[in-house]
């Protein structure tokens, strides 16, 4: 598989492991009874990015001259050796949509937000031993199974709350572990048949695009290291998205959720949420 496609398929299948997330059994007394959009348009169109390798005022000089693959393997090094990060992306995977805005690190710790079509959306916070997570209500009958709309008016807005390493939380917050994901990214191989486009700025940032055929780009800051600042990948057969990299190796959002924002999973179980 190419090089950027692969790694656009490889964050979509996180992003769908870290959506199935279950619930049930939490809610096991109850079950008798929006993510904003990603803004991910570029400061520059593609047709005015495409070119080849060596064009004029591509940046190509802010890498010593280093070819579009070797700045491609740059990158993908950079990404790798990150202590952590804020991806934010869509992806569509065989027409399931899927949505990420997530905050992470290598420690484990992440916020941010994750949604399927499918499944519905949720936050979440991981900080040390404690998680948090608010579903929506598409989220609360597909996880939990819960169908009863007093219940569910009852659960809106409120964030589940639990130990991080006890169930359910344990596998809600697999995708909170920087390390796990860029694993599942993959070495794989290096890049081959990169082409050198154009200076573009992503979030304010100057980068420069390279192009994988006509299908899939990638764009690498120009200044400082050569972080990844975007996946774009328009082959709808390995999972068509864009995914951006930004916060490299800054602190994740530490802002615990309000006590009158919380449940506890015991609260849940028994019920004790209901007024």
């Amino acid at each position: 598989m190419r090089f950027i496609a692969r790694r656009t398929r490889a964050a979509a299948v996180a992003v769908a492991t870290a959506t199935v997330v279950t619930l049930a059994g939490c809610s096991s007394d109850s079950d008798d009874e929006e993510t904003t959009p990603t803004d991910n348009e570029s400061s520059t169109e593609k047709g005015e990015n495409e070119g080849t390798e060596g064009d004029e005022g591509s940046d190509s000089d802010a890498f010593g001259g280093a070819s579009a693959d070797e700045i491609a393997d740059q990158a993908f090094d950079a990404l790798m050796s990150a202590e952590s990060l804020r991806m934010v992306g869509d992806i569509d995977q065989a027409g399931e949509q899927m949505g990420i805005d997530l905050s992470l690190s290598s420690a484990g710790d992440c916020a941010g937000s994750i949604s399927m079509s499918s499944q519905g959306s949720f936050e979440i916070i991981k900080l040390e031993n404690e998680a948090w997570l608010r579903p929506d209500t598409q989220f609360w009958e597909t996880a939990a199974g819960i169908d009863d709309p007093a219940i569910l008016g009852q659960l809106d807005g409120f964030f589940l709350y639990g130990p991080a390493d006890e169930a359910p939380m344990d596998s809600s917050v697999e995708s909170c572990n920087l390390d796990t994901f860029l694993a599942g990214m993959g070495q794989g191989s290096s890049a081959s048949g990169m082409t050198m486009g154009e200076a573009t700025e992503i979030d304010g940032v100057a980068g420069v695009t390279l192009h994988e055929g006509e299908e899939a780009s990638l764009v690498v800051a120009t200044d400082g290291e050569p972080f990844p600042l975007r996946f774009e990948n328009n082959d709808a057969a390995t999972g068509a998205g864009v995914i951006d990299f930004s916060a490299f190796n800054e602190p994740v959002p530490s802002d615990r959720p309000a006590d009158s924002e919380v449940i506890t999973i015991e609260d849940l179980q028994s019920g004790a949420f209901m007024s």
